[in-house]
């Protein structure tokens, strides 16, 4: 099976000046287009802070001509490539979204750039961040359930073949503590860690969303939240894929998903995202009393 991660990957359907290309945000749309409103929401939440640094989706041949269309028409740019496989199956029963997680390390063979900002598709920003690029090559900021280890929905990468070609060979051999990219990463960058400091970005550029909705409901925490929450992550529950949200941020996410889509606004809609926030922020008061 392995030879087949080795054959051409991405075909560049646009063609951008050099030096506006050396960087990018990067994610990926795979799998089918579950994750699509994601990446619609990404979107427009890094273009609502200002940022003029290209967004490029990375997207397998199941995402369809139309959707590629829209994701272009709102400003990213499109890159096909081959998914990679899950070498632990075993772990597609338990989440479907894992069948193919691991063709993010796509990122790295995008060799015509000089650095990255690898975003998943279930992360919004909260003010511009554009000042990841000046991070070196890994960055990422401690997961929240285990600090001593990155979480890998935001990360700063350099692509590099070589570094893409022995993370192939590793792939089917190296163990994933949670069965994803994230444990394979962490493997296979076992010394992030010890790595200098400026290697770990602080928690705010990778807020899980509950934690986002606890500091939210405590009005001594805002103005600290306002300061260094970057980036939020819905980790657990999507936003998009759920009748009712209940593990906070809410708001955040459809305030940047009507960014996308402002003909499916509405009042009501605003008002029930809010009611979903104060749910958590209540359930939450009573545990802790």
């Amino acid at each position: 099976m392995a030879w087949r991660l080795l054959r051409p990957s991405f075909q560049a359907t646009f063609l951008q000046d050099a030096d506006l290309m050396k960087r990018a945000y990067v994610t990926t749309l795979c799998n089918g287009e579950g994750y699509l409103p994601g990446v619609e929401a990404l979107g427009k939440s890094l273009e609502a802070h200002g940022t003029t640094v290209p967004r490029v989706v990375l997207v397998t041949a199941d995402v369809s001509e139309e959707t590629r269309r829209r994701l272009s028409k709102q400003g990213w740019q499109i890159r096909t490539v081959e998914p990679l496989e899950n070498p632990n199956p075993r772990t597609v029963h338990l989440f479907e979204r894992f069948s193919n997680v691991f063709t993010k390390l796509r990122a790295w063979e995008v060799v015509d750039l000089d650095k990255i900002v690898l975003l998943d598709a279930d992360v919004i920003t909260l003010q511009n961040i554009d000042d990841l690029f000046e991070r070196p090559s890994l960055s990422a900021a401690p997961d929240f359930f285990l600090p001593d280890r990155f979480n890998s929905g935001v990360m700063v990468i350099e692509p590099s073949a070589e570094m893409f070609q022995r993370m192939v060979d590793a792939l089917f051999e190296t163990p994933s503590y949670d069965g994803g990219d994230q444990g394979f990463l962490n493997t296979f960058f076992s010394d992030w860690y010890a790595m200098d400091v400026s290697h770990r970005l602080p928690a705010g550029y990778n807020l899980q969303n509950f934690i986002f909705q606890f500091l939210q409901g405590h009005p001594s925490l805002q103005a600290a939240l306002r300061r260094e929450a970057k980036v939020i992550h819905y980790s657990v529950q999507k936003p998009w894929q759920a009748k009712a949200s209940f593990t906070g941020g809410s708001q955040e996410w459809w305030k940047a998903y009507f960014g996308a889509h402002p003909e499916k606004a509405s009042e009501w809609k605003r008002r029930w995202h809010a009611m979903e926030d104060w749910t958590f922020d209540h359930a939450v008061a009573a545990i802790i009393k």
